[in-house]
Order: C-alpha cells, then sequence, then structure tokens
C-alpha cells in the first residue's frame, strides 16, 4: 500500500490504483528520467537538484511522474546485466535536516540510493 503521509500526490494514487498494485516494486519500468540543477542564489552558488521519473508497471496500465526535490545521493545501473524491478522508498518520521525521503534499490547490479527532501506524485493518463 502507498502509505506515505508527506508525498504530494499520493492521496490520487491511493484512490485510482489497485491496492495489489500499490508498492514500488511494480513501477520498475523508467520511461523517462530527467535531472535538472537549478541555482537558488547565485552569490552563495546555492543550488538544488531535481530527479523526474516517468514510472509504468508491467503492463503499462499506470503511469506515475516522480519528482524528486533536493536529492543527494548515487544513481547507477550495470547496463549489461542491470534489470531495474523497481525500488523502495522509505519516509522518515524524524527527518535530518532536508532528507525526508531514502529510496533505494534492493538489486545487487544496481546503486540506486537517493535522499531528497520532497517528493510529489502524479498519475498520467495511460
Amino acid at each position: 500500500m502507498f502509505d506515505y503521509e508527506k508525498i504530494t500526490g499520493i492521496d490520487e494514487l491511493r484512490e485510482k490504483i489497485p491496492p495489489e498494485l500499490q508498492a514500488w516494486y511494480h513501477f520498475g519500468t523508467i520511461l523517462e528520467l530527467h535531472y535538472d540543477s537549478r541555482v537558488i542564489d547565485e552569490f552563495y552558488c546555492d543550488y538544488t537538484n531535481t530527479l523526474t521519473m516517468l514510472l509504468t508497471d508491467r503492463d503499462q496500465r499506470y503511469r506515475i511522474g516522480l519528482t524528486l526535490y533536493n536529492v543527494k545521493g548515487n544513481m547507477n545501473f550495470d547496463m549489461a546485466n542491470g534489470l531495474f524491478s523497481g525500488f523502495t522508498i522509505d519516509e522518515y518520521q524524524h527527518p535530518v535536516s532536508d532528507v525526508n525521503f531514502h529510496l533505494y534499490s534492493d538489486e545487487q547490479d544496481i546503486e540506486f540510493e537517493l535522499y531528497c527532501e520532497k517528493i510529489r506524485a502524479v498519475l498520467h493518463n495511460s
């Protein structure tokens, strides 16, 4: 179940996606991946990183746009034999600094360790 409090838009996903698909590992196909770095304060060279992914389930029936704000961490794929079959999101109840979420994969040949301040989820028409 999508049992999160702080993910913006999670209520729509809970309403429209069947309970048996409400786990992130079902959405392991990345159709699009965009990374952006935006300047917050040019004088102090302060910036924020944004990562946007368009995810779909195995049957491509549902598509979720997931945007991570103020992202830190590593994301590497082994293209020779890596199969990305989904990930997990931990929501911290008592966040440290600007980290409220931890996203990671349990697969051996993928390094997917991301931390972020905010997540927005949007259900796209498929």
